[in-house]
């Protein structure tokens, strides 16, 4: 009778653990990618930059705005940087509606720069657009000076 009882207990925990398996599917290969930014600036020279990680805390990519020329770099340009070979595009954008794009571009690779005078002295907003097969992730933004 006991030996019955162990079995149909087997039985009923297998089924649940099936069940269970079942509805939450696979975990990991289903699981969407996130991602997360770090803002930073640099006094000299004045960059701004939203710094791109994944859920691994992986360094992923940047969008970069160089505030000032300095030596052969060119002054208010915009940089997007893509690191690491994980098939996401890194797109820079700055409120101005100025972008540069790593899209189509093996990883690392840097596309940019991306320029135009701005007036000195104003407020803009830099982030990073993750980019992969026709889906986009659209990152929180940074402060960014001209």
């Amino acid at each position: 009778m006991a030996r019955k009882m162990r079995t149909g207990a087997l039985l009923a925990a297998a089924t649940l653990l099936a069940t269970a398996a079942t509805a939450l599917g696979s975990g990991t290969a289903s699981a969407a990618t996130s991602f997360y930014t770090v803002c930073r600036h640099l006094s000299s020279p004045s960059e701004w930059e939203a710094i791109a990680y994944d859920q691994d805390d992986h360094y992923v990519g940047l969008a970069l705005f160089d505030q000032d020329p300095y030596g052969s770099s060119p002054g208010d340009a915009l940089y997007a940087t893509d690191s690491y070979a994980d098939g996401w595009g890194v797109v820079a954008h700055l409120s101005t509606g100025r972008t540069a794009s790593t899209r189509g571009h093996s990883s690392p690779y840097t596309a940019g720069p991306v320029t135009g005078d701005l007036p000195e002295g104003n407020h803009y907003y830099l982030y990073v657009e993750m980019a992969k097969d026709g889906a986009s992730w659209t990152l929180p933004s940074c402060d960014a000076y001209a």
